[in-house]
Formats: structure tokens, C-alpha cells, sequence
């Protein structure tokens, strides 16, 4: 069996499995309750929206190139949301929802922009950190919010939120760090080099892990700068979670901003776990889950959420997978040699 075959067999066997766990709650709902809260939708605030998610990507675009700005390059706006898209489309068909993506982005980055590789690579590392930061910060007190509630699953959300708290500190940690710095380098530029036919360079890769270093070590002299670029992150994410809370309005459900907010970190916390392509199915069972502990109807929860998947994941798939293409294509168009 080929490689491309056997891909796509387990491709589709984890999707199968996402869709079969969507599909089970809401024949358990009930096929026509969600289907009348889905008819009756506000297609206009619906729209609004999708508005709101172009938005998001704007402020993601933003916070980029602010964080290129500080090591004294600048990109294309057109390029930037092109890679972004592209890293949202990845991070949807890979075990988590918001990982996976960064190597793609800033290989493709330096490609059509010209900027050196360890730039590039060191602010989607900074990027990642900082949603990080924010992330934590959020569930930290959504977690005390549901310890005081005595909610159920709060032992299994404190676990959760530890091991993401482990990933994040062992990603600074693995960066700062040649050697080990060095071998997982190697094993992601031999996953990235399969999209292109540039072979590697091992010399060069440890050039690159110093100069990164080096460039890491730059934000951290740049104290104004990350705290922009931290409220920055701040906004994005509060567009994040005021889409969703508009979707719920669209279907006439009365919810408030911090009943959403909990949802959707919660949500996130299961999503970001190695589970299925982007946490299709666990991460929705969560949201509804979570919806029905705040009283809002099964029915109304799963609309939302169907909603919320249908601008997030379908809506961000198809128009990542298509940004992906032309990147691909615009990059074999460069004659730059991507310096390290």
C-alpha cells in the first residue's frame, strides 16, 4: 500500500470517528429540535460573524508582522493572512486544534518574504507563547470559577491545564537548548523538506538553531514590545470568543459573555490534547457538555456549536487548503534561497 493511500485511510478513519461522535450526540439530542434552532438562525448575524472570524485573522496578521517589525522586517499583508489561513487549515487535519502548524508557516514566510529563517521561525515561536500565556491565564481562573461551583469535571480540566502549562514551558525550555534544540529540528525539517525538494543541511540547521537562539533572546530585551504584541493576543482572542457568543445570538439564545468565554477554553483545553484532527468530536462533545451545565438546552448547544464548527473548522478548512495551494505555488515561483 502506498504512502499517500495509507494517509488517507487514516485520515479518513479519524474524521469517520469525529463525525460519528458529532452525529451520535445529536441523533441522542434529536436530528429535528437541532435542525428547527439551526432553521430559525438569523443568516445576517450569522454573517456577522464570519465577520468577526476575518477580523480575527486581521489581529492575528497584525501581531505578526509587529513581532517581524522588532527584528526590523515587514511582510505582505495578502502573504501574511495566506499563512495564517494555511496554519489554521493544518492545525484543523492534525490531532489538536491550535498546534502543528508553526514550522509550515515560517518556512513558507521566509520563502515568499525573503526574511531569514531563524526570524521567522523565532516569531511563530513568540507567537505561540504568548497565546499560551493568555490561554493559561484565562483557564487559570475559568478552573477556580468551577472548583467554587463544585463542577464534576474539574479534576480532569486541572490535568488538562497542567500538562498544557508542561508543553509550553518544554517548548522555551527544548528552544533554548542546542542539542536537544538541534534533533527535533532535524526530524521537523525532514517532515517540512517532503513539500519541497531542498535537501538538508545539518550545518546549516545548526547555524540556524544559534542565530534563532539569538533572536529569541532579542524579544526578551524587548520589554514594550511584547507587551504590545501580549495585547495584541489579548484582542484576537477576545474576537474569537465574541464569535461564538454572536453565533448563539443569530439563534435567539440568551447567553452571557462569560458563560461563552468558559465553554470555549474549556472546549480548547480538551481540544488542544492529542485526540482527533482538530479536535473534531472531543472538543465539541465538551461544548455541548459544558452549554447543558449552564442550562442552556441541548438543542440550542448543539446548534451553536454546529454553527461555531461550520465557521471554524468547514468554513477555515476549505479556505486554508486553498491557501496552502497558493502558497505552494508562489514559493516554487521564488528564486530566494532561504538564508538561515
Amino acid at each position: 500500500m502506498s504512502k499517500i493511500k495509507s494517509k488517507f485511510i487514516k485520515n479518513a478513519f479519524f474524521y469517520g470517528i469525529g463525525i460519528s461522535i458529532i452525529s451520535f450526540i445529536i441523533y441522542k439530542i434529536g436530528i429535528f429540535e437541532v435542525y428547527n434552532v439551526l432553521k430559525s438562525a438569523d443568516i445576517k448575524i450569522y454573517l456577522f460573524a464570519v465577520l468577526i472570524y476575518l477580523l480575527t485573522l486581521f489581529a492575528i496578521s497584525v501581531r505578526w508582522n509587529y513581532l517581524l517589525g522588532l527584528n526590523g522586517y515587514h511582510a505582505g499583508f495578502k502573504n501574511l493572512v495566506l499563512l495564517i489561513t494555511m496554519g489554521q487549515f493544518i492545525n484543523n487535519v492534525t490531532p489538536s486544534m491550535k498546534g502543528g502548524s508553526e514550522p509550515f508557516r515560517a518556512y513558507y514566510l521566509s520563502k515568499l518574504e525573503n526574511i531569514p529563517y531563524h526570524v521567522s521561525f523565532s516569531t511563530v515561536v513568540i507567537e505561540r507563547l504568548l497565546d499560551s500565556v493568555v490561554f493559561l491565564m484565562l483557564t487559570f481562573f475559568v478552573i477556580i470559577y468551577f472548583t467554587i461551583k463544585g463542577m464534576i469535571y474539574t479534576g480532569f480540566f486541572i490535568i488538562a491545564w497542567i500538562l498544557v502549562v508542561f508543553v509550553t514551558f518544554g517548548i522555551l525550555y527544548i528552544a533554548m537548548h542546542k542539542k536537544l534544540a538541534f534533533k527535533i529540528t532535524l526530524r521537523i525539517a525532514k517532515i517540512v523538506t517532503k513539500f519541497s525538494s531542498k535537501k538538508i543541511d545539518e550545518k546549516k540547521i545548526n547555524d540556524t538553531i544559534k542565530k534563532f537562539q539569538e533572536s529569541m533572546l532579542f524579544f526578551k530585551e524587548r520589554k514594550k514590545g511584547m507587551i504590545n504584541s501580549l495585547m495584541l493576543s489579548i484582542i484576537w482572542w477576545f474576537l474569537d470568543i465574541l464569535r461564538i457568543y454572536t453565533l448563539f445570538i443569530a439563534i435567539n439564545t440568551n447567553l452571557n459573555f462569560i458563560t461563552v468565554s468558559s465553554t470555549y477554553l474549556v472546549a480548547l483545553l480538551v481540544g488542544v490534547l492529542p485526540t482527533l484532527p482538530g479536535g473534531l468530536g472531543t472538543s465539541d462533545t465538551a461544548m455541548i457538555a459544558m452549554y447543558s451545565f449552564f442550562n442552556i438546552p441541548y438543542s440550542k448547544a448543539a446548534a451553536g456549536t454546529l454553527l461555531d464548527r461550520s465557521i471554524s473548522y468547514i468554513f477555515v478548512t476549505i479556505v486554508g487548503s486553498v491557501a496552502f495551494k497558493i502558497i505552494k505555488k508562489k514559493s516554487k515561483n521564488q528564486n530566494y534561497e532561504i538564508e538561515c
